[in-house]
């Protein structure tokens, strides 16, 4: 896989578990969320999933929604976010408005 692609899915991830920090959210809580909208996962696959990074656009939407993201930051810096303490850097920024 190129690396270019590796990034992305890892940017990916990031942004998913900033939105699920941001709003104090387990993957237990995430799947009870994802089921109330329909979508059937349990905490163990989509702590799998996320963690590879490598899931549709449809499933991100839907994790999004069950989260009541409203909007998600994408940053400058794609490699600084996708690398190691990317979600935790996503979590700290503050949602426009704010």
């Amino acid at each position: 896989m190129p690396t270019d692609e590796k990034i992305w899915e890892d940017l990916a991830k990031n942004v998913l578990r900033a939105a699920m920090m941001q709003r104090g959210v387990s993957y237990a809580v995430l799947a009870e969320r994802l089921e109330t909208i329909g979508v059937h996962d349990n905490e163990v696959n989509l702590r799998n999933k996320v963690a590879r990074g490598r899931f549709t656009a449809v499933f991100l939407m839907q994790c999004l929604k069950a989260l009541d993201a409203e909007w998600i930051h994408i940053p400058g810096s794609i490699e600084d976010a996708a690398g190691m303490g990317g979600a935790q850097l996503l979590a700290k920024k503050e949602t426009p408005g704010a």
